[in-house]
C-alpha cells in the first residue's frame, strides 16, 4: 500500500503535492465534525428522552390517584414516548385479567372488561408466566413462531404490538399492550422506553391497588360491623333475615340478594327473605344439591358462577319458575355455625364476571355473621323450649317418684301424659312374662265402663299386629287399626283416627305399652316442637319406676327362693351317696313347692335310656311298676316333643300330658319336666306331677324353686360322674406312666460306641408314649446299623406298633447285610402279622468304619442331612415307601462316602414340622442353617442347639407331634 502512495506522489509536483495533502486534512477535519455534530444530537435527544421518562416517573409514582384515574395518567404518559393511540392496561385478578384502560384508535372502549386466563392464556398468561416483554413486528408473518396464540376481541385484529409485564416485586400485577394496525410498527427502542415507563407504573399501581384494596376493605369491614350489629339485637329471625338482605343491596346495588333457611325436618332450603329488582315467591323450597344454591348446601363451600351461562347446575335451575333470566353471574355461600349448615346466602347480578375474590370474601364473611345470628335465634327459642321441658320432666319425675306401689305409678303416669301433650287418650299394658301376655292396667279417656272392664283386657303376641310389631321391634307403631278389646271397646268417638304405640322398656326388658292418640291439629304439634322428646322422658322415666317397683316385687319373691334353695343346698350338702341327695331332694319338693308327687330320672349314656330313681308320693305298688321299667329315651323325648325338636340341653322346664301309665303312677294328669343339665349335657330329669286343680297354682316362684332344686341335682348327678371318672383317669394315668418308662427302657443308649464317630441323641414324646424310635444294631465285620422311624400316628397305638416295628427290624437286620433288604422284608412282616391300619416310615443305614462308606436304604422317611466339612450339604434321598402299607413294596439301595468332619443329621418330621403361634413350621431351611453354624461343634453341642432352635420358633405352642434326632459326626483321622 506504501508503494502505491509513493508511486502517486511520486508522478505530482511538489506544490501539487502540497495542495494534495491540504485537501486530505481538510476534509478528515470536515468529517470528524459531521460525526461530532451527530454524537452531540443522539446525546442531546438522549438526555431529553431520560428527562422525558425521569419526569413521567415522578409523575407516576406521586400521583395518589384511584386505579382508573392511574391508568389514564399511565396511558398519556406512554403516549409521550410511544404511539398509543391503541393501547390498554390490564391488571390480573387470580386466573382473571382486568382491563382497566383501553382505547382503540385513540376512541375510549366501554371497561372494566374481564377475561378469564384458566384455561386459554394467550399472550397476556405467556406474559405473566415468562415475566418477559414480547415485541411482534407482523402477527400474519410470525403465527407460527409466536409463544403463544393472541385471543382478538375485534373483527380487525391488530399487525404489530408491544406486550410489556407489569411486575411488583416478585410478582407479575398486570400488563400494558401497545398495538397498530400496521406491520413493524414498534421498534427495539419503542419496547426499551415502554418498559421503562411500565416497571415505574408497576410501582404506582402496586402502591394504589394496595390504597384501594384497603379503601375497599375498610367500607366491606364497616359493612359487616352495621350488619352484625343490627342483627346482633334481634330476636326474630324474620327480621333478621331483612336486614340482611337491605344491607346487602344497599352497599353492593346486586339485582337480587336471597336468604335461604335450612328445614331440620325435611332437609330443605326455605326461602326466607328476597330482595332486589326481582324478588322471588316466599314459597320457594330447593332440594339438596338443586341448582347452585342446592349445591352450595350439599357440598358446604361457596360456589361462584361468573358466567352462570357455563355453569351446568344453573341450567338445571333455570327452567324452574323462580328462576331469573336477567342473571349473568351468581355467588352461593352456605351459612354455616358450629360446623353445621344452617342456610345458603344467595347474590345474583346481571354483569359476567361480576364476583372477584374480594366480593367472595365480603359475602362469606357477611354468610358467617347471618349463621351466628340464626344459630343465636335458635339457641333462644331452644332455651325457652328446654325451660318448659325442663319443668314438665321435673313435674314427671315428681309424680312418678311419690307412687309407691306399681299401680300407683301407672296411674299416675296414665294421668299426667295427657295433661302435658294435650292428648285425648292414654292407655298403660304391661307385659306378664309368666303368661307370656300384655295386661291392661290403667286408661285415661274412656268411657266409665270400659274404664272399669279395663284391667280384665289380655292380649297376647299374635292378637294384635300393632303390638306384635312393638313387642319385636320396641319402637314406636301408627295404626289406623283398632286393638282387639273384644266386648270392652271404647265409644267410637274416643278413638277416631290412628293410635300410636310406645314400648315401655329398659336397655334388657320389655316391660309395657303406652297407646296414645295423635295430636289432633299441626298447630298443636307447631306450638311445641319437642313433643317427642318429652314423650320419651315420660316413657323412660315411667320405665325406671316400673321397674324399680317390679324390682322390690321380684327381691322379695327372690328372697324367699334363695332361702328355699339354701334350705335344699344344705340338706344336700351333709350327705355324699348320689341315692341320698336324691331322696332328699324329692322328700323337699313337695314341701317348698307342694307337688303332690315327684320323680328323679338319671340317663345312663350307654345305654341310652332313663331309669327312675327316687321319687315321692309314688304308691308302694307304682315304686315297683317304676323300678322294673326303663324308660327309652325316644319315650321321654316323644314325651315332650320340644326337647326332641331342640336336641340340645334347656334349662328351661317343660309341661306335658303325662302317658296314662305314668299318670297313674304320679297321681297327676299334669306333669313339668326340668332337665338336669350340667356341664352342657342333659344327666337326668326331675318330673313333677299337677292334679287338675292345682294345673293354675305352678307360679314363676315355684317355677324357679324347681329350676333351682333340678340344678342342684344335676350338680349331684354330675359329681358322682365326676368322682367314677377321676379313678378311672388316675389308674390310666398311672398305666400311661409305666407304658412311658418301658418304652424309654426300649430306646438304646444315645451315645454308643460306634468306631471312628460321635453320635448324640434326643427323644421326646408328645404324649406319655410315642411312635418315634431311634436304633443302634451291632453287626458282623464292626459294622453298625442305624435306625429312626416314625410311626404314623401317636400314643399308645403309635407306641405298640413302635415296639413291633423295632422288634422286626432287630431281627431282620441281623441276618441281612443290604439295608434295602431290610426294610422289603420288615414291610412283608409287618403286613402280614399286623391287623392294625398303622404303618412306619424308617431310614435304615449300615455304617462301614473300615471304608468310611455308609449304604442306606429310605422307607419313606424324612432323608437325613449329610453335612460336609466345608459347610456344603446334600439330602440322602431314596426311592421306597412307607412300611406295612401294602404287602410288596420296592426300596433301593444307595451308598455315599463319608469324611472325617462330616455330620449326618437323622430326625423326624417332628422337628421339621413344629409350628409355633402363627402356624408356621420350623421347616428344613432353618434346619439347615442351624447344623451349618454348628457344623464345628461336637454332636452333643449339635443336638443341643436343633431342639434350641426348634422350641425358640415354637414358643409357648404345646408340641403336638414326637420328636427325634440323631447327629452322628465323621471322626476319621
Amino acid at each position: 500500500m506504501s508503494s502505491i502512495i509513493l508511486q502517486v506522489i511520486g508522478g505530482f509536483s511538489l506544490p501539487s503535492l502540497y495542495m494534495f495533502v491540504l485537501t486530505m486534512a481538510m476534509t478528515f477535519i470536515i468529517l470528524i465534525a459531521i460525526l461530532r455534530y451527530r454524537s452531540g444530537q443522539a446525546l442531546r435527544q438522549r438526555v431529553a428522552e431520560l428527562e422525558a421518562l425521569s419526569e413521567a416517573g415522578r409523575v407516576l409514582v406521586g400521583a395518589e390517584l384511584d386505579l382508573v384515574s392511574l391508568c389514564e395518567l399511565i396511558a398519556r404518559e406512554c403516549g409521550q414516548v410511544i404511539d398509543n393511540r391503541t393501547f390498554q392496561i390490564g391488571l390480573l385478578d387470580g386466573n382473571f385479567y382486568d382491563i382497566v384502560f383501553w382505547t382503540v384508535d385513540g376512541v375510549p372502549q366501554e371497561i372494566p372488561r374481564t377475561f378469564d386466563l384458566t384455561d386459554d392464556s394467550g399472550i397476556i398468561g405467556w406474559v405473566r408466566q415468562s415475566r418477559k416483554p414480547l415485541l411482534v413486528r407482523d402477527f400474519l408473518e410470525e403465527a407460527e413462531t409466536l409463544p403463544a396464540s393472541p385471543r382478538y376481541v375485534s373483527d380487525d385484529p391488530p399487525r404489530s404490538a408491544i406486550f410489556i409485564p407489569l411486575i411488583s416485586g416478585e410478582s407479575v400485577i398486570g400488563a400494558v399492550a401497545a398495538q397498530s394496525g400496521e406491520p413493524a410498527h414498534f421498534s427495539e427502542e419503542d419496547m426499551r422506553r415502554l418498559m421503562i415507563l411500565a416497571n415505574q407504573a408497576a410501582a404506582a399501581i402496586a402502591n394504589g391497588r394496595m390504597f384501594e384494596q384497603e379503601r375497599q376493605r375498610s367500607a366491606q369491614l364497616e359493612l359487616v360491623g352495621r350488619i352484625a350489629k343490627n342483627v346482633s339485637g334481634t330476636v326474630d329471625l324474620r327480621d333478621v333475615f331483612e336486614i340482611v338482605v337491605e344491607e346487602i343491596q344497599d352497599a353492593f346495588d346486586f339485582h337480587m340478594v336471597n336468604v335461604f333457611s335450612l328445614d331440620v325436618l325435611t332437609g330443605e332450603l326455605v326461602l326466607k327473605a328476597s330482595g332486589g329488582q326481582e324478588a322471588l315467591p316466599e314459597y320457594v323450597r330447593l332440594q339438596p344439591g338443586q341448582g347452585l344454591i342446592g349445591s352450595a348446601l350439599s357440598q358446604q363451600v361457596t360456589i361462584v358462577a361468573n358466567d352462570v351461562a357455563e355453569d351446568p347446575r344453573y341450567q338445571e335451575s333455570a327452567n324452574d319458575e323462580f328462576a331469573m333470566p336477567h342473571t349473568q353471574a351468581e355467588i352461593a355461600i352456605p351459612m354455616i355455625a358450629d360446623s353445621e349448615v344452617i342456610g345458603v346466602l344467595d347474590v345474583q347480578s346481571p354483569y359476567l364476571n361480576a364476583f372477584t375474590q374480594t366480593e367472595k370474601t365480603v359475602l362469606e364473611a357477611l354468610a358467617a355473621e347471618i349463621a351466628v345470628a340464626i344459630a343465636r335465634g335458635k339457641q333462644l327459642a331452644w332455651q325457652r323450649e328446654q325451660a318448659w321441658l325442663t319443668a314438665a320432666q321435673l313435674q314427671v319425675a315428681e309424680t312418678v317418684g311419690r307412687g309407691r306401689s306399681l299401680e300407683d305409678i301407672v296411674t299416675a303416669v296414665s294421668r299426667l301424659t295427657p295433661m302435658l301433650l294435650g292428648l285425648d287418650f292414654c292407655a298403660i299394658l304391661l307385659w306378664d312374662q309368666d303368661r307370656q301376655v300384655y295386661k291392661g292396667v290403667e286408661v285415661f279417656g274412656a268411657s266409665p265402663s270400659f274404664t272399669r272392664r279395663f284391667a280384665e283386657v289380655r292380649l297376647a303376641v299374635g292378637d294384635w299386629g300393632a303390638l306384635d310389631a312393638v313387642h319385636v321391634g320396641r319402637e314406636m307403631v301408627c295404626t289406623q287399626k283398632k286393638p282387639p278389646w273384644g266386648p270392652y271397646l271404647p265409644q267410637k268417638r274416643q278413638l277416631d283416627g290412628a293410635l300410636e304405640l310406645h314400648p315401655i322398656d329398659t336397655e334388657n326388658e320389655m316391660l309395657g305399652v303406652m297407646i296414645i292418640d295423635e295430636l289432633a291439629t299441626t298447630e298443636k304439634r307447631a306450638q311445641f316442637s319437642r313433643r317427642e322428646e318429652l314423650l320419651q322422658n315420660i316413657l323412660d322415666q315411667s320405665a325406671r319406676a316400673i321397674e324399680s317397683a317390679s324390682l322390690r316385687i321380684a327381691q322379695q319373691e327372690e328372697a324367699w327362693v334363695n332361702a328355699a334353695l339354701l334350705q335344699t343346698a344344705e340338706v344336700v350338702n351333709s350327705l355324699f351317696h348320689l341315692n341320698e341327695i336324691l331322696d332328699t331332694i324329692v322328700r323337699l319338693v313337695p314341701m317348698l313347692v307342694g307337688v303332690p308327687s315327684a320323680i328323679v330320672l338319671i340317663r345312663d349314656d350307654v345305654r341310652e335310656i332313663f331309669r327312675p330313681g327316687p321319687s315321692f308320693g309314688i304308691t308302694e305298688m307304682g315304686r315297683g311298676l317304676l323300678s322294673s321299667l326303663a324308660l327309652e329315651e325316644a319315650e321321654v323325648m316323644n314325651t315332650n316333643r320340644q326337647l326332641a325338636d331342640t336336641g340340645t340341653p334347656n334349662p328351661n322346664y317343660y309341661a306335658f300330658k303325662p302317658p296314662s301309665w305314668l299318670s297313674q303312677v304320679m297321681r297327676a294328669s299334669q306333669a313339668y319336666f326340668f332337665p338336669l343339665n350340667a356341664r352342657g349335657k342333659l344327666v337326668g330329669a326331675l318330673v313333677v306331677g299337677l292334679t287338675e286343680e292345682a294345673e293354675q297354682t305352678l307360679s314363676l316362684r315355684w317355677i324357679n324353686i324347681l329350676n333351682g332344686i333340678a340344678h342342684q341335682a344335676a350338680t349331684a348327678v354330675v359329681n358322682d360322674h365326676l368322682y367314677k371318672e377321676t379313678a378311672e383317669r388316675d389308674k390310666l394315668a398311672q398305666e400311661l406312666k409305666l407304658a412311658h418308662e418301658i418304652q424309654a427302657s426300649l430306646i438304646p443308649d444315645g451315645r454308643p460306641a460306634i468306631p471312628q464317630c460321635s453320635v448324640a441323641c434326643y427323644w421326646a414324646a408328645a404324649r406319655q408314649v410315642s411312635g418315634d424310635f431311634y436304633d443302634f444294631i451291632p453287626l458282623s465285620d464292626g459294622r453298625w446299623g442305624i435306625v429312626i422311624a416314625d410311626v404314623a400316628d401317636k400314643g399308645v397305638p403309635a407306641a405298640l406298633f413302635m415296639a413291633l416295628s423295632r422288634t422286626v427290624i432287630r431281627t431282620v437286620a441281623l441276618n441281612r447285610s443290604d439295608p434295602a433288604e431290610v426294610l422289603m422284608r420288615t414291610n412283608q412282616i409287618l403286613d402280614t402279622d399286623s391287623q392294625s391300619d398303622l404303618f412306619v416310615t424308617v431310614f435304615y443305614a449300615i455304617w462301614h468304619p473300615e471304608t468310611q462308606m455308609l449304604t442306606y436304604a429310605n422307607g419313606g422317611h424324612n432323608p437325613p442331612i449329610l453335612l460336609k466339612e466345608n459347610g456344603r450339604s446334600l439330602l440322602l434321598t431314596g426311592e421306597g415307601m412307607a412300611l406295612g402299607v401294602i404287602p410288596e413294596i420296592f426300596v433301593a439301595k444307595n451308598t455315599v462316602q463319608i469324611a472325617s468332619g462330616d455330620t449326618i443329621i437323622f430326625y423326624t418330621d417332628g422337628v421339621t414340622e413344629a409350628m409355633n403361634e402363627d402356624f408356621d413350621e420350623f421347616g428344613m431351611e432353618r434346619l439347615y442353617l442351624t447344623v451349618r453354624a454348628h457344623r464345628h461343634q461336637d454332636v452333643s453341642q449339635i443336638v443341643s442347639a436343633i431342639t434350641d432352635a426348634v422350641n425358640a420358633h415354637a414358643g409357648d405352642t404345646a408340641q403336638f407331634d414326637d420328636m427325634t434326632l440323631v447327629v452322628m459326626k465323621d471322626e476319621a483321622t
